[in-house]
């Protein structure tokens, strides 16, 4: 009968390790889940050794062109709320990512074929989405990889899930008014050449539309959708997040969704034991934006280096100073779990309500 060799986490959070026969990897998950075990790694064993399969070749196309076209939001929303209530039954994540071949978009289908086998062989799940930076941008890879760390992988999905969600949300509450304006710019292009077409002729008119109008409506077009491209690109991706970081009021969404995703993130890892620094550190690349990012790994290295943590949170800019003012309290207290919980909260419900001004902002004119 195969062997099968796992790491999971007991109900009391103890970390154990060991080994169990089962004829399928299936029966030998749902033998560990009987005893309660919330399963990280399970791996068939062969004379000794864990079997390797042979590795794979990637398959999933990377074009440059995918900003054009996207995985939505709301299927990459619910391809994480079902990876979520998977591994908080217990299913190991080899078993999860093959029961969703068949429940989820079909790009994501082609990833989770592709990664199966080595997450088979007991690799990381963020190691592997690395494969596909398109789909699975870095700060998603980053708080996958602060789940991994922390044993809270589950949570992590939930909460990418939630934040796709509420892009789904906007993006469709969005459509209209883009729609709007877009036949308002339409409008401003054709409407003043109304009175010469009318004192010129229609033949006149036609002329010009299809010589002059038709060419610069196309050319704005196309400058909208080089931009869409160009933006998934680093040095773009760098200027974006300096412009976001400067200017948070020109992107109050993205700003507050970076900070939420970064706290949350912080509080996961300090829940889970991991100290201060190195907390800062796995949970800097969660925000998405090169500037917090930064900032949260030199804080992170001053504080190893053992200058005064009060000290190093006073200098980070990555922090606010209702953000500061608690963590300095926690500090003292030694309640850094508590404070940390209370501002990821804080930080979702000011993502939440930059959403709703956004759409406020954009949809004025219809009355909306």
């Amino acid at each position: 009968m195969p062997i099968y060799r796992y790491e999971g986490t007991t109900p009391d959070g103890d970390q154990i390790t060991g080994t169990i026969p089962a004829p399928s990897r299936m029966l030998a998950t749902v033998k560990l889940r009987q005893k309660g075990l919330s399963i990280h790694r399970l791996v068939p064993v062969d004379n000794g050794g864990e079997q390797r399969t042979q590795p794979t070749v990637n398959k999933v196309h990377q074009s440059p062109w995918y900003p054009l076209r996207p995985i939505s939001a709301g299927a990459l929303g619910n391809f994480y709320a079902q990876l979520h209530e998977l591994l908080r039954a217990g299913v190991s994540l080899h078993d999860s990512a093959t029961a969703l071949q068949t429940r989820v978009h079909p790009r994501l289908r082609k990833v989770l074929e592709e990664v199966a086998p080595a997450l088979a062989e007991g690799e990381g799940l963020a190691e592997n989405l690395a494969k596909y930076p398109q789909i699975f941008p870095a700060h998603v890879r980053a708080m996958v990889k602060v789940g991994e760390t922390a044993g809270n992988l589950d949570e992590i999905c939930a909460t990418l899930s939630s934040q796709y969600d509420d892009e789904q949300r906007l993006a469709q509450m969005l459509l209209l008014p883009k729609l709007y304006y877009g036949i308002v710019l339409l409008f401003c292009i054709l409407i003043p050449t109304f009175p010469w077409m009318i004192s010129r002729g229609l033949s006149w008119y036609f002329h010009q539309l299809i010589t002059i109008l038709i060419p610069v409506i196309a050319a704005i077009l196309m400058v909208i959708l080089l931009v869409k491209v160009l933006r998934g690109y680093p040095a773009a991706k760098g200027l974006t997040d300096d412009i976001t970081w400067r200017l948070p009021w020109l992107a109050p969404f993205g700003s507050r969704a970076a900070r939420a995703r970064m706290l949350s993130s912080l509080h996961i890892l300090m829940r889970a034991g991991v100290d201060l620094p190195t907390a800062m550190e796995l949970a800097a690349p969660a925000s998405g934006l090169r500037p917090m990012k930064s900032q949260m790994q030199i804080a992170a290295q001053r504080i190893k280096e053992q200058v005064p943590v009060p000290v190093v949170l006073e200098e980070c800019s990555a922090f606010g100073d209702r953000e500061k003012n608690a963590l300095l309290t926690a500090q003292q207290s030694g309640l850094y779990e508590n404070a940390l919980e209370s501002l990821a909260q804080r930080a979702v419900e000011e993502r939440e309500s930059a959403n709703r001004k956004s759409l406020s902002w954009g949809c004025p004119a219809l009355g909306l």
